[in-house]
């Protein structure tokens, strides 16, 4: 079951240009389930982030790499970063809540990790209230980029969901694709639900990074050894970052969302790259991926998996 015309409409619209207003569930009416993206694989690619003490570690080879694939242990190469540029995605909440100085730091903080792309990175920039709009359609333009991130304005509704919802499914392009969504507050307009998200975050080939800037005071540690509580939304959002490689990113104050993209920037650019064709597994279906390091220590931090179609 698809999507109803009007959110399908809405959601293609954008390819052109402007993604209009998503509905919000009727009272009643049973959310419609996810799409199913189905992905030819032919070579399967995984974004590593290695740190150690929260610091990236490089000059690391593939054979200090264990990667498995269902369980099945793959040989992986390393692909060059420089070798495959991005196609990034910024997602920047445009809500009644970001104004005045929450803004004015969020475009800040939008110019600094446009400084640390590489020239031949793509950018766009899509905003989201109760309306999701492409601000820049994806461009290697950085000034065309600063200018639309200066005619941001806030105003309205939250729609979280829906609009990482078309920031995974709507690029078409052979680029890898980095979303960047920024939010500070709980969703209150989308139309789509937490498993129709996390479902096209595993079936697309977007690595989502989250910077949020909570409003709550986290509980602090008890000495149960739990950890601290956090709010539903950002338990969500951290979720569906982590399954495709990425992570939650908190900026506890306004002068610290710079340190967060450009944290995000340092990241994408000393991560690895690692290639394989995928060797003793059954094609079709879901793929658990695994991955470790073989000698050195270090924390590393990839995507769960992958969906295959039949060919």
């Amino acid at each position: 079951m698809s999507l109803p015309d009007v959110v399908r409409r809405a959601l293609l619209s954008a390819i052109g240009g402007v993604l209009g207003a998503v509905p919000s569930v009727a009272a009643g009416q049973a959310p419609a389930p996810a799409p199913v993206f189905g992905v030819r694989v032919e070579a399967v690619y995984v974004d590593a982030f290695v740190t150690r003490g929260g610091r990236p570690v490089v000059g690391l080879t593939a054979a200090e790499f264990e990667l498995k694939d269902n369980g099945v242990l793959q040989r992986a190469e390393l692909v060059g970063v420089d070798s495959l540029p991005l196609q990034s995605v910024l997602v920047f909440d445009t809500s009644g809540s970001v104004v005045g100085e929450r803004l004015a730091a969020l475009q800040i903080a939008g110019r600094a990790f446009l400084d640390g792309l590489r020239p031949d990175d793509e950018a766009g920039l899509l905003g989201f209230s109760e309306e999701i709009r492409w601000h820049a359609s994806p461009t290697t333009d950085r000034s065309a980029l600063r200018i639309a991130l200066g005619d941001l304005r806030g105003g309205g509704a939250t729609a979280v969901r829906d609009a990482l919802f078309a920031a995974l499914t709507l690029p078409k392009t052979q680029r890898r694709i980095l979303v960047v969504l920024f939010t500070d507050g709980e969703d209150n307009m989308s139309w789509l639900r937490e498993p129709q998200l996390r479902a096209a975050a595993e079936r697309s080939n977007a690595l989502v990074q989250v910077v949020g800037v909570r409003r709550d005071v986290p509980r602090p540690y008890d000495g149960t050894g739990q950890p601290p509580s956090e709010p539903d939304h950002v338990r969500a959002l951290r979720q569906v970052a982590e399954l495709t490689g990425g992570r939650f990113w908190e900026a506890g104050s306004l002068a610290r969302l710079v340190d967060a993209f450009s944290a995000i920037i340092e990241a994408m650019n000393s991560r690895y790259i690692l290639r394989y064709e995928a060797q003793g597994v059954t094609r079709a279906g879901w793929h658990r991926i695994e991955l470790r390091l073989r000698g050195p220590r270090g924390d590393v931090r990839s995507r769960r998996g992958y969906w295959a179609s039949e060919r």
